[in-house]
């Protein structure tokens, strides 16, 4: 067996599926949901509501331009994914699989944590949640070993040069200025410009990307101006802010969906918008107010 067949061959999953189907897909199956966006853009709102503003904000930008990336990674290398009867799950995705979106999601989201908050514990526990969640897409047969390894390597290089980035040319403190926040809120949408003039297509709506990093990179000026929510707070009140805040999000999330759906461009965009609105001024807003009773 070559380096190639063992990367992009379907061996090192037929042995995994051997030694473990059936009974443990249901496993490998919530563990791969740690990788979803949905679940790491959940952590970024929990880290910007609860523990700090600037790194909650910074690793959505970070996390969101990985997507970006990702989404045009999968139309320039064309890798096809495993063989539909391999797989137990997403087997009628036709998207291309190299990088393997969720290992790359989850690689970038822990390390810039890892990197960020410099506490043995997370960096421990978001190590072992990137490798399940690899492991994860290799055994349920919607990834290859080699297109893992590299949303593991681009997942680690997109979150280290965003720490470096933010460690040496970024404000310190909570502080937001207009005008470079501005700029970086429209470039944002350069990408998703750039993939409707080229038609580019992808298992990800690139407006879901483009609408939610837009509305998040716009609304940190409005909440900084307006709101000036702090983190600073009690365990307890953390606990409110989660339970209030993901239940808001996720009421609008099943309101919005029929409204506007996912599956074409602009009510990908409106949908994402509105909800990266909420999770940066109106859900912290609604902090303010009830925790002034």
């Amino acid at each position: 067996m070559t380096l190639v067949d063992l990367l992009f061959g379907t061996q090192l999953i037929e042995i995994l599926q051997g030694l473990l189907a059936p009974k443990f897909s249901g496993i490998f199956e919530a563990v791969t949901l740690l990788g979803n966006d949905a679940v790491l853009v959940g952590l970024t709102a929990i880290v910007y509501w609860c523990f700090d503003k600037r790194s909650g904000r910074l690793v959505t930008y970070v996390l969101f331009l990985s997507a970006y990336l990702n989404f045009f990674l999968k139309i320039l290398i064309p890798s096809p994914r495993p063989p539909a009867n391999l797989r137990i799950i997403e087997k009628n995705e036709a998207g291309y699989g190299f990088p393997s979106g969720n290992a790359q999601d989850a690689t970038t989201f822990w390390t810039w944590i890892g990197l960020n908050f410099k506490k043995r514990i997370v960096t421990v526990l978001g190590s072992l949640i990137v490798v399940a969640v690899g492991i994860s897409r290799i055994y349920l047969g919607v990834h290859y070993p080699g297109q893992v390894i590299g949303g593991w390597i681009i997942g680690f290089t997109v979150a280290a040069v965003g720490a470096i980035v933010a460690r040496r040319h970024l404000p310190k403190g909570n502080e937001v200025r207009i005008f470079p926040q501005m700029i970086f809120a429209f470039a944002t949408l350069i990408p998703l410009a750039f993939a409707v003039v080229r038609g580019a297509v992808g298992e990800t709506n690139p407006g879901q990307v483009g609408g939610y990093l837009f509305a998040f990179a716009l609304g940190v000026i409005a909440e900084d101006r307006y709101v000036r929510f702090k983190t600073d707070i009690a365990k307890a009140r953390k606990v409110v802010r989660i339970v209030v805040g993901g239940g808001t999000v996720g009421l609008l999330v099943i309101a919005l969906g029929p409204i506007l759906p996912m599956t074409s461009l602009a009510p990908a965009f409106m949908n994402s918008f509105i909800r990266g609105l909420a999770v940066v001024l109106i859900v912290p807003a609604a902090f303010k107010l009830i925790e002034r009773i």
